[in-house]
């Protein structure tokens, strides 16, 4: 399981969410994490549903903010435990 990350350069919401994106990273290596430019792959994100940036997309669960780490870690565990 991995979480997605939609979001741009021009977001200034997707701001604190590149924070928490690079807390995840250091500090549960483990996770799998993948960002994707909206710019550079519309039509992905209009496939993803993806209506407003930021979106984390955990499996079923999707953040359109910047979560708590441990909102963001909890959904995480809830998908790969199903």
């Amino acid at each position: 399981m991995k979480i997605i990350y939609y979001k741009s350069l021009v977001c200034p919401r997707c701001i604190p969410t590149n924070r928490l994106i690079a807390r995840v990273r250091r500090e549960h290596p483990e996770i799998e994490i993948e960002e994707i430019e909206v710019l550079s792959h519309l039509p992905r994100a209009w496939r993803d549903g993806v209506m407003t940036l930021p979106t984390l997309i955990v499996g079923a669960k999707r953040f359109h903010h910047a979560p708590s780490l441990e909102e963001l870690l909890q959904a995480f565990e809830a998908t790969s435990t199903t």
